[in-house]
C-alpha cells in the first residue's frame, strides 16, 4: 500500500516521521527518504526538509561524534511565568499582524511555545528569528482575539503589552 506522502498535513506520514526520528539515527535526509519510502510513503528529500523544520527537528552529535536528527521533547519547552516574563520584552499587533520581541536568543524558544497553541487559538502560522516573532492570525478580523490568547498562552503580564 502506497500513501500518500506529498502532504505534510498527512497525520499517518507525521506519525510514522515521529515514529522514525524517535526510534533509529538519521545522519541524512536521503535516509530518512529511504525509512519513509519502506514504509510505504513516497516522499521527496524537499519535502523531508520541510517536515524536520516543522517539527522542530535538530542535528546534534551523537555519542560516536556522528551527526543525526533529533525531535525536541516536550520538556525542552519551559512554561514557568517567570521565564517567560524575562524573555519576551513586547507584544503588539498592527490590526493584521502581531510582533513579539524577545531578548537575543528568546525567539527561537516563544516561537516553539506558540507553535504548541492549538488551532482554536487562531494562530496561522509564526515565524521566529534570534530576537523577533511574526504571529499570522488565521482571519486578521480576530487579530486582537489571537492577540489576547498569545498573552493568556504565555502567561505574560499583559500590562508590559500594548491593547
Amino acid at each position: 500500500m502506497t500513501l500518500n506522502g506529498n502532504s505534510a498535513t498527512n497525520p499517518a506520514l507525521i506519525t510514522t516521521f515521529k515514529l522514525l526520528l524517535n526510534e533509529r539515527r538519521f545522519g541524512s535526509q536521503l535516509e530518512l527518504v529511504t525509512a519513509l519510502s519502506s514504509h510505504g510513503f513516497n516522499i521527496t528529500q524537499t519535502r523531508v526538509s520541510r517536515l524536520l523544520i516543522k517539527l522542530g527537528a535538530i542535528k546534534i552529535r551523537n555519542h560516536r561524534n556522528d551527526f543525526i536528527y533529533k525531535l525536541p521533547g516536550e520538556q525542552d519547552i519551559p512554561r514557568v511565568k517567570q521565564a517567560i516574563d524575562s524573555v519576551v520584552l513586547d507584544i503588539k499587533h498592527n490590526n493584521a499582524q502581531i510582533i513579539i520581541k524577545t531578548i537575543v536568543g528568546g525567539g527561537r524558544l516563544i516561537t516553539k511555545i506558540i507553535e504548541t497553541m492549538d488551532e482554536t487559538s487562531g494562530v496561522l502560522a509564526c515565524i521566529g528569528s534570534d530576537n523577533t516573532i511574526l504571529v499570522i492570525p488565521t482571519d486578521i478580523a480576530n487579530v486582537k482575539q489571537v492577540y489576547r490568547n498569545v498573552i493568556k498562552y504565555l502567561n505574560i503580564r499583559y500590562t508590559m503589552a500594548s491593547a
